[in-house]
């Protein structure tokens, strides 16, 4: 029953590709033809059809494309390197040139529309802009004509371009405080995101182009929770373009941050790697982060003093409007967690520092970071009622990061993610008054080296709650 499903969602429910799919079904197991249809589906059919449109899945897409015009082809064609739904503005900058003229692209997806080559995802006359897709089996046929035109390159290379552009507007959506529309971005356009980060460059600009993409993704890889799909993206990514140049001291940085938690003696080489290419390139910021992360893992190896350096570094050195990572108020609020036991007033300080700067006031994860390390700070030196009242803020700010990144519940704000009601639960009242307790939320992970998130703060919570000194 369930390969059953799978198979149907494969053809999207299309009356005559199950109907064919039902005919292979006597002569492949349900696995194998799910497996079979996964890559292509305009092989399927059968010889006796009544209709000779209907004795394949490619003869009856075919047809449909017989009857279009040479600009609907065309534009068919060119659309085949969408994976998934798209808007009219990607889709003229994809399609345009090669003697299309850019103004005849809306009407011909509104003419595709009509002729159930593409589906419309949103309501062509409502309020927000149109938004079509393209179902698999005439995704695969326009591909194959766009193959036999030889515009598949082409056409790739701007769906790429377009589609670094969308990246670098959502990181700047993030950097200037608009998480939930950052995230909203990335998550309306992630199939897209995904099939441009995973095709392979044909040359050393494409690569730089890719590389660009998925460091301008770092807070949807590091913050809103995808660590190991960005690692991996990184990962491939790397050795395909030029290792001396700032964006790739910048990749390498992020990937050594993200493989923190799981792999920390390749989190460390790649840190060491990153240092180099942005030494080289005069990167301050990635100089910074690297400092940061070294501090972080060192704070974790209980090295303090050593922690200490490594953070007063990535504070001093990281610029006020650094980009592409976590800003200087991050660093300076860990300096002040590594400070907390030994050097009370120096942790004071350092918290000041860290909510001092522009970057709290507008950007909520930085705020709850920057929360944290007061909440640890108050804990350090026995104020208690105060510290659980920080802590919660600091959560609450981190879960409504978290809800940022998630789809909006039916019914709910946009955004909250059931944040809100989370936050709401775990905060029974002051330790003063329930008398401690544990906190009822167990953290996955708690670590300060890697992206930092919940988990962290729930920890602090249950200490503080518990009357337990910080850790």
């Amino acid at each position: 029953m369930r390969l059953a499903r799978d198979i149907c969602r494969r053809l999207e429910g299309v009356p005559l590709a199950i109907e064919l799919a039902a005919a292979q079904a006597a002569q492949y197991p349900l696995a194998q033809l799910a497996r079979m249809l996964e890559p292509a589906q305009g092989w399927l059919g059968v010889p006796d059809a009544p209709l000779r449109r209907h004795r394949s899945l490619r003869a009856a897409v075919g047809a449909g494309y017989a009857l279009c015009g040479v600009t609907e082809r065309t534009v068919w064609a060119r659309l085949s390197v969408f994976a998934g739904d798209f808007d009219e503005d990607a889709a003229v900058f994809v399609c345009a040139g090669g003697g299309l003229d850019a103004e005849d692209v809306p009407g011909a997806l509104a003419r595709l529309a009509l002729a159930s080559v593409l589906e419309p995802v949103r309501d062509p006359g409502g309020v927000l802009a149109p938004r079509y897709r393209m179902p698999a089996a005439v995704r695969g046929f326009g591909a194959e004509r766009l193959q036999s035109a030889g515009e598949t390159a082409a056409a790739v290379s701007r769906h790429l371009y377009w589609y670094g552009h969308v990246a670098s507007t959502a990181h700047h959506l993030w950097s200037t405080g608009l998480h939930e529309r950052a995230a909203a971005l990335v998550r309306d356009e992630e199939a897209e995101l995904r099939a441009a980060l995973s095709r392979e460059p044909s040359g050393a600009d494409q690569a730089a182009t890719a590389l660009a993409l998925a460091v301008d993704l770092w807070f949807w890889w590091a913050v809103c929770g995808h660590a190991a799909q960005g690692r991996a993206v990184l990962s491939r990514l790397l050795p395909l373009g030029r290792s001396d140049t700032r964006v790739c001291g910048q990749a390498l940085w992020l990937a050594g941050w993200l493989a923190v938690n799981t792999d920390p003696v390749g989190a460390t080489e790649l840190l060491g790697q990153a240092w180099c290419v942005a030494v080289l390139a005069g990167d301050d910021a990635t100089v910074g982060r690297v400092s940061h992360v070294q501090g972080a893992l060192a704070l974790e190896d209980g090295r303090t003093e050593r922690a200490i350096a490594h953070l007063r570094e990535a504070a001093d050195t990281i610029p006020v409007d650094a980009e592409h990572g976590p800003p200087a108020a991050v660093s300076w609020a860990l300096l002040a967690v590594a400070q907390a036991r030994d050097r009370p007033a120096d942790a004071w300080r350092s918290v000041r520092r860290a909510s001092a700067g522009p970057q709290p006031r507008h950007d909520l994860w930085t705020r709850s970071m920057t929360q944290y390390a007061q909440a640890f700070v108050d804990h350090s030196r026995g104020r208690r009622s105060r510290a659980w009242r920080r802590a919660h803020k600091a959560l609450a700010g981190a879960l409504g990061v978290a809800g940022a990144a998630r789809p909006p519940r039916q019914g709910g704000p946009p955004g909250t993610g059931g944040a809100a009601a989370t936050a709401t639960a775990s905060a029974p009242g002051p330790p003063e008054a329930t008398g401690g307790g544990a906190s009822a939320e167990t953290p996955v992970i708690a670590s300060m080296a890697g992206p930092p998130g919940a988990a962290l703060i729930h920890r602090l919570i249950a200490e503080i709650e518990a009357g337990r000194p910080p850790v």
